[in-house]
């Protein structure tokens, strides 16, 4: 592609002479840089890219885009005020195809965004056409699958892997859009047919500062939106941000268990330890019946915004009910751990207050003995949250487990004593085990028939960050090999 090309429409100025200069691909990682590249810098939480414009330019970069002047005289530097803007914009240019249509599925919210993926891809695919994924438990694209870093790929990466699918023939595509991700701009150019906005609870205040921030960065999917959106009124959030698109003109249908008007309402047929029946009413006129194969009040939300989500987009009821019973379950949420010792160890994702007062109420709901629950809270992170963790911990368990979750690079100690905080009070039975495995260890010699196991945190990830370092360690690996060497109580 031409550089005249690629910056017409962006307002990024050039120098004369270039217009015909030669432009093969777009990075912001001076790693990846190939002759004729695009080097745009960028600065981020650990490093400022613009220390490594010269790397680029000795690996082959064609063109720099930087905030600051860089005394490179090799190679031609473009002045942007926002880098990252300026990479959105190139990015969606470099790999735009209008002659292939392309369907795009944002989800945003605190709670859920990986479970309603799921649930979209599936019906999506029952309807007979493949689905590309991007969020939280990594970036499908066809057959393959990438380690996600981030729940929202840069704008670049983003842009790489919906060209892609579209070489693939897959033309749709769901992702879980993160208020870092909306706040920094990387989807600021992705055209978005339809949007699920799911809960707004307390997380990332590390990063947001408040609740009026956080929401804010969350509204912006549905401005960017050009399709409609589905809104969980059951939410204060959710209910605020129905009503101010409504007022805006936006397209917007809602979504409720409570509320019998809604453009979606549900009616709870039946709920067991193995899943629910819904009637779903769709506008006071059409209904539809719903199987879900996982458990809990939490799933039968994500099922009513993936169902009003997909309704908008204009899938048949039937597809969506084909495509929500065919899903068994998603990884590392409320993934009951397969034995051979029939123990109830569940294993989720749950790192919120509100996640895990969603996961605990629905185990307490069929849980025959006591509900032994091991959890922690990620160092360097949001430290708000972790006594209001303790506080929900010990309010639905019988016996709780404080152990690592990622400490990263804070004393084990200091989040510990932050999340005791709130568990004291309760009155909750507890006991510190800092070594995640064996916090596992004991929760499984203390288990006895009836008793359920809740495991939460980590869900799908495979890892623990420790320090600097990353460490192997999957909860459902953990759980499993000790169940399976027999560390078990007594019946």
């Amino acid at each position: 592609m031409k550089l005249k090309n690629l910056l017409e429409g962006t307002e990024i100025p050039y120098p004369a002479g270039l217009s015909d200069l030669e432009v093969t691909g777009i990075t912001y990682n001076s790693k990846l840089v190939k002759k004729g590249y695009v080097f745009v810098c960028i600065k981020g939480f650990h490093t400022d890219g613009h220390i490594y414009a010269m790397d680029a330019a000795f690996q082959g970069a064609s063109v720099i885009v930087s905030e600051e002047d860089i005394p490179i005289k090799t190679v031609p530097v473009l002045r942007v005020e926002d880098s990252r803007r300026a990479l959105s914009k190139l990015s969606a240019k470099f790999y735009e195809n209008r002659e292939v249509p392309f369907h795009i599925f944002g989800i945003t919210g605190t709670n859920g965004k990986t479970t309603v993926a799921y649930m979209l891809k599936s019906i999506i695919e029952a309807a007979g056409s493949q689905c590309g994924m991007l969020g939280t438990i990594g970036y499908h694209v066809g057959s393959r699958e990438y380690e996600a870093r981030n729940t929202t790929p840069e704008s670049s990466d983003l842009q790489a892997m919906f060209a892609e699918m579209k070489e693939e023939g897959i033309l749709n595509c769901v992702m879980e859009v993160s208020s870092h991700a909306l706040a920094l701009g990387k989807v600021d150019d992705v055209v978005f047919e339809g949007v699920v906005f799911t809960n707004l609870t307390e997380d990332h205040m590390d990063f947001h500062k408040d609740k009026e921030s956080y929401f804010a960065a969350k509204k912006k999917l549905f401005t960017l939106s050009k399709g409609p959106a589905a809104v969980n009124l059951d939410d204060e959030y959710g209910r605020r941000l129905y009503e101010e698109l409504k007022r805006e003109g936006k397209p917007v249908s809602g979504y409720s268990l409570k509320d019998k008007k809604a453009d979606y309402y549900g009616e709870i047929l039946e709920s067991t330890e193995k899943g629910s029946l819904v009637r779903v009413i769709e506008k006071e006129e059409r209904e539809q019946i719903l199987k879900l194969n996982t458990p809990g009040i939490f799933t039968i939300y994500n099922a009513l915004a993936a169902t009003a989500c997909a309704r908008s987009a204009g899938y048949p009821f039937q597809y969506i009910a084909w495509g929500l019973e065919s899903l068994k379950g998603v990884p590392g949420r409320f993934e009951l751990v397969e034995n051979s010792k029939g123990i109830a160890a569940i294993v989720d994702y749950a790192h919120t207050p509100d996640g895990l007062e969603n996961v605990l109420k629905t185990a307490a709901g069929f849980t025959k003995g006591k509900l032994i629950c091991i959890f922690g809270c990620g160092g360097d992170r949001d430290k708000a949250k972790r006594s209001m963790m303790g506080r929900v911990a010990g309010q639905y368990s019988d016996f709780c487990i404080i152990t690592s979750d990622n400490p990263r690079t804070e004393r084990q100690e200091d989040i510990t004593a932050d999340i005791e905080a709130g568990i004291y009070d309760t009155g909750c039975d507890y006991e510190v085990i800092e070594n995640r495995y064996e916090a596992i260890k004991k929760a499984v010699s203390l288990y006895k028939k009836g008793d359920i196991i809740i495991i939460a945190g980590k869900g799908h990830e495979t890892y623990q960050i420790i320090g600097t370092e990353k460490f192997h360690f999957d909860d459902r690996e953990a759980v499993r090999e000790i169940i399976e060497n027999g560390c078990l109580g007594k019946a």
